[in-house]
């Protein structure tokens, strides 16, 4: 397993790189990043939601539309990762669902080391908002009741790419209102680390890395070269949002 750590990116080179890594991977890649300024991705499928435009104008925000599938994720005090399965890898012939579980399984276990109470869904709630964090999905991981991860899959001819987003701080106001939907609601579905107790970024990042290492082999640091950098920075475009 190769390990990468990329701090502080714009949205759109974000999303680029984990597509270009997912087109040239030939054993798995796990990646953990955080984002240069706020940002809200959307699901690939998500590209026509109503935002309030305005609102994300005066804050500053970004928005970028994911590769991935799911529900919008405002990035901001959160450690975002991804994981890279190539088709060659015994992993890439599992379900949809028995991925995510054994991805969730490991989240979960380096949370759980870490001191957080955490609880692996088993069944699917329903939700009627654009928001991931409005209710957990199968094998997603809440405290209390309340969403802490959020994760989505694609999946290609060349390689399985899964996002995932671990809250540490929620924004429910900033987050609500960019989707115009209830806070009231949202603050009873989802929480962050930061609720429970405070957290390095770069100790979660190694808790995570230590259970990756279960599922997918020996950690080794991923140098990312000019190449690589630069095939991700001329795609960045692809994942603008049509409605900015």
């Amino acid at each position: 397993m190769k390990v990468l750590r990329t701090w502080n990116l714009d949205g759109k080179l974000n999303m680029s790189l984990d597509v270009v890594l997912s087109e040239c991977a030939e054993e798995p890649i796990l990646r953990f990043y955080t984002w240069a300024k706020p940002t809200l991705s959307l699901g690939r499928h998500q590209k026509r939601v109503d935002l309030d435009f305005e609102y994300l104008k005066r804050k500053d925000f970004d928005c970028v539309v994911r590769p991935t599938g799911g529900r919008a994720v405002l990035h901001w005090e959160e450690l975002t990762y991804s994981i890279i399965i190539p088709a060659n890898h015994e992993l890439y012939k599992k379900t949809v669902l028995e991925r995510y579980l054994l991805i969730s399984e490991c989240i979960c276990t380096a949370l759980e080391s870490l001191g957080y109470n955490v609880n692996l869904e088993k069944t699917k709630h329903s939700a009627n908002t654009p928001a991931c964090f409005d209710s957990p999905s199968i094998y997603e991981l809440t405290i209390d009741g309340k969403k802490i991860v959020g994760s989505a899959q694609m999946k290609t001819e060349k390689a399985i790419l899964q996002h995932g987003s671990i809250i540490l701080k929620p924004h429910l106001k900033e987050y609500a209102r960019l989707l115009k939907i209830n806070m009231n609601a949202l603050e009873n579905r989802m929480s962050g680390l930061y609720e429970y107790k405070y957290i390095d970024i770069g100790k979660l990042c190694l808790a995570l890395e230590n259970e990756f290492e279960k599922l997918l082999g020996k950690a080794v640091n991923l140098v990312m070269s000019n190449e690589l950098f630069l095939k991700a920075w001329q795609r960045r475009d692809e994942f603008i949002w049509l409605g900015s």
